[in-house]
């Protein structure tokens, strides 16, 4: 009996045991089988895989987040994670051990892309050719470049060569090469070096002038009395010992020879002052002149000139505080890529600040070179389209998006003032480039210039705003997108000024237009017309949508004729004021990479470009 109940006893505990233990694996199938909802919060920088999902409790979840072209993962507020990028830019991110319901909020940021250039190295060696300084018939000057593609020259101060002008420099002894205006740019690559020779303009004999002499030892010529028929017409810079000065209103009254036939005039360094009426019967087409000239009347010549040659005999004011001067920058780009097609972005400051250009760079590959010419919408849109047309040639690509309430950049007005000067500072040569015989505002907007240089301290040609400006051409300065209260965001940022104008719009000024995208086109490039971005949130007057139709359809209008119209819908265009930064134009980061993915798209629909994918 005992040996039975021992039997029973095992067999009790071993049923208790089992249940034990099926009860111990009940309670932890159960607590396996927990689920714990997480969820990614939703974001403009980053698409979620899974945007939702309920896990086991204590185990992980791993997400791939699809990072919007230009931004990159920071962290998020899960405790516990691992995130990984991986070669596409992707991220791989893993919340470890998730024991509590979670929603997740990730931190992104626009990605620093390393698009400053690299200082460069290289020399030049001034040859005087005839000329000398210091005794010496040359100098060589090494440069080291940290804000610039081009160095600028030597403005030849101390140079001198008996009874001539010093005109500027030229990569040919002879004159017959490449001019170089005196302070001005020339390409020489990194670690390489080049010669100059100055290029000298020969003195028209002193006895054909006459003087009116001062006490300090300087002089106005008054009068004429040569043939005047030279194709140089060269003022001396002394006459009888005196030193010249002044170009006296008088100068070309009642001449023998009537009227001076020469196409191109010089003036010496050290005119300082112009007298109206001075070259009332002359026929000059250029000149050549110093930009320590302090004064020139309205009326000096009463007809316009074609070109204008300066040289810089002043140290610079604006390279180290005016973001207008990297327009010089701007167009070194342009010059030192011409061995490449490129993508030429041109307006005023809404491509500056509106578009990302290392991001277009990516999308069209190594075959083109991304330019970005937008510097400023308010100042003279016809010059800037000369020197762009200077350059351009077989296979380039202009995108021109003016802005909508731009006159100078749609061509219906031509006003010039002394930012144009300011925007060439670091380069007077881009001044020489274009036409300016319709004009009659070029030496009132030189007097402009000089009249506010005073108002700035002398600076140096090293200076510039690279810290600014990345090589493209964009403006870099922090301009953060911020999730947090986007509606609230949606206004306007210049009040009720900023809208659509088809009243900007004149059958004059798409002419133009048509006439410099048919030259374009003439070089063998393509040139695409596209909307600027514009604040559909601002309270105008007229509806932006309202402004924007009739904008569109005037446009149209007018460029039919003449076969052109834009590749966009305006309407893409128009974006919420959450996208601007300071203006109804500028677009903070974010903006700048969707219009920039609009815009790329757009190229792409018109078969101008193919993006890599």
């Amino acid at each position: 009996m005992r040996t039975g109940l021992r039997h029973i006893e095992r067999a009790l505990l071993a049923l208790l045991s089992a249940v034990t233990v099926l009860s111990c694996g009940c309670a932890e199938t159960t607590q396996n089988d927990k689920l714990v909802s997480v969820s990614i919060a939703d974001s403009l920088f980053f698409t979620a895989s899974t945007a939702a999902a309920k896990v086991r409790e204590g185990e992980d979840l791993t997400v791939t987040l699809d990072m919007r072209t230009g931004y990159e993962f920071v962290s998020c507020d899960y405790g516990d994670y691992r995130a990984e990028t991986e070669a596409n830019g992707d991220v791989k991110l893993t919340l470890c051990n998730i024991t509590a319901p979670s929603r997740v909020t990730v931190t992104s940021r626009l990605r620093e892309v390393d698009a400053q250039r690299e200082s460069a190295t290289c020399s030049i060696t001034y040859d005087y050719n005839g000329g000398s300084a210091d005794g010496e018939k040359s100098r060589t000057v090494d440069y080291t470049l940290s804000q610039h593609l081009r160095p600028n020259t030597w403005n030849g101060q101390g140079l001198e060569r008996l009874g001539c002008t010093l005109l500027g420099w030229n990569t040919r002894s002879d004159g017959s090469g490449e001019h170089i205006g005196l302070g001005s740019r020339v390409t020489v690559g990194d670690g390489q070096s080049v010669t100059l020779y100055a290029e000298w303009a020969e003195w028209l004999p002193e006895r054909d002038f006459l003087i009116r002499t001062y006490p300090d030892g300087t002089a106005a010529v008054t009068g004429y009395r040569g043939t005047g028929d030279a194709e140089m017409f060269v003022i001396p810079a002394e006459i009888d010992g005196y030193k010249i000065t002044e170009i006296a209103g008088s100068f070309t009254t009642n001449i023998p020879c009537g009227r001076l036939t020469s196409r191109s005039l010089v003036l010496p360094d050290g005119i300082l002052s112009i007298g109206g009426g001075a070259f009332i019967n002359s026929a000059f087409e250029e000149i050549y002149f110093f930009d320590n000239l302090e004064n020139i009347a309205d009326a000096a010549f009463t007809y316009n000139l074609t070109t204008y040659h300066i040289n810089a005999a002043c140290p610079p004011h604006y390279q180290a505080v005016n973001n207008s001067t990297y327009y010089a920058d701007c167009v070194d780009r342009l010059i030192t890529s011409g061995d490449k097609k490129r993508i030429i972005f041109f307006a005023g400051c809404s491509f500056a600040y509106g578009v990302n250009s290392a991001m277009a760079q990516a999308a069209v590959g190594d075959e083109y070179a991304v330019c970005n010419l937008g510097v400023n919408g308010d100042i003279n849109g016809a010059f800037q389209m000369e020197v762009i047309l200077n350059y351009i040639s077989e296979g380039d690509i202009l995108v021109h998006t003016p802005e909508v309430m731009s006159a100078p950049q749609l061509m219906s007005s031509f006003y010039l003032d002394g930012r144009a000067f300011i925007m060439c500072e670091g380069n007077y040569d881009l001044l020489s480039i274009p036409d300016f015989s319709d004009c009659d505002l070029i030496f009132r907007a030189y007097m402009h210039y000089v009249t506010i240089r005073e108002n700035e301290e002398e600076c140096s040609y090293s200076d510039g705003r690279a810290e600014d400006f990345n090589i493209y051409g964009d403006f870099i300065c922090s301009r953060p997108y911020e999730e947090a209260g986007e509606a609230e965001r949606d206004e306007s940022l210049s009040g009720d000024a900023y809208n659509f104008a088809p009243e900007m719009l004149t059958e004059e000024g798409v002419a133009k237009l048509a006439a410099y995208y048919s030259e374009a086109e003439a070089k063998g490039a393509t040139v695409c017309f596209s909307y600027s971005p514009i604040n559909g949130s601002s309270a105008t007057a007229v509806p932006v949508g309202e402004a924007g139709a009739a904008f569109d359809k005037r446009l149209r209008e007018l460029f039919a004729p003449y076969g052109y119209a834009p590749i966009s819908d305006y309407k893409d265009y128009i974006m919420a004021g959450r996208y601007f930064y300071d203006s109804d134009y500028h677009l903070n980061e974010l903006g700048a990479i969707f219009r920039t993915e609009r815009l790329l798209a757009d190229l792409q629909a018109a078969g101008v470009i193919t993006l890599i994918k």
